[in-house]
């Protein structure tokens, strides 16, 4: 496919080459960023997401690329996932927020905390599913998995003896949440090798730039 047929065009039909860079270009280049230290909260996950988005909409007119989007019903609890894709033409007067994306930073070891908040995420993107039926073509649940930054490490490849959750272990725990086929999990688990074993040297690094302290 040329560049030229790939280039959004500005309508409605823009939607599935923007599900298809999320779901493939956008996963690889936040791994790459996690694994470059770019990503080290949750603050910097919605940074990345956001500039990633960005560059890939560009000045694409019609769409955009929105944080904290405060969605709901008048009177009811609003619901504001971390960011949204949004369609809405020049002339037009509907929004049609196309994607929804939940955020989320896991520290090692994963903790009920964490499952809580899983949870939590997924029942606000069910709600806003079906409050918004024929709008939102689908939701992401992303997760960063971090390191804690204030473990004790020893100096060398021979100690890797700090351990987090394996990706595996995460989508088991996201699968008994019942989330719906338009909700997708993202998990963003660079830093930790299959054994779920971390280099203690880029844990060092990881913890000096998370909190820096004289």
């Amino acid at each position: 496919m040329s560049k030229r047929k790939q280039k959004l065009q500005g309508n409605w039909k823009d939607w599935s080459q923007i599900k298809n860079f999320i779901e493939n270009s956008l996963v690889a280049r936040l791994k790459k960023d996690q694994k470059n230290l770019r990503i080290l909260s949750e603050g910097d996950l919605q940074s990345c997401v956001y500039y990633q988005l960005r560059r890939y909409i560009k000045k694409t007119p019609n769409w955009h690329v929105l944080n904290k989007l405060y969605m709901g019903k008048k009177g009811d609890t609003k619901k504001v996932p971390d960011i949204a894709i949004v369609y809405l033409r020049n002339d037009g007067s509907t929004p049609y927020p196309c994607f929804l994306m939940e955020l989320k930073e896991t520290i090692a070891p994963l903790r009920p905390k964490s499952v809580e908040g899983y949870n939590d995420d997924i029942k606000k993107l069910k709600s806003l599913i079906k409050s918004n039926k024929g709008k939102i073509k689908r939701c992401y649940l992303i997760l960063a998995v971090l390191p804690p930054h204030n473990r004790q490490y020893s100096h060398g490849l021979e100690n890797r003896n700090i351990t987090g959750p394996s990706t595996g272990e995460i989508e088991d725990v996201i699968q008994k949440t019942n989330y719906t086929s338009k909700i997708m999990p993202i998990i963003l688990n660079t830093m930790y090798d299959k054994r779920s074993r971390i280099d203690v040297r880029f844990q060092k690094k990881h913890g000096l730039l998370r909190r820096y302290r004289k």
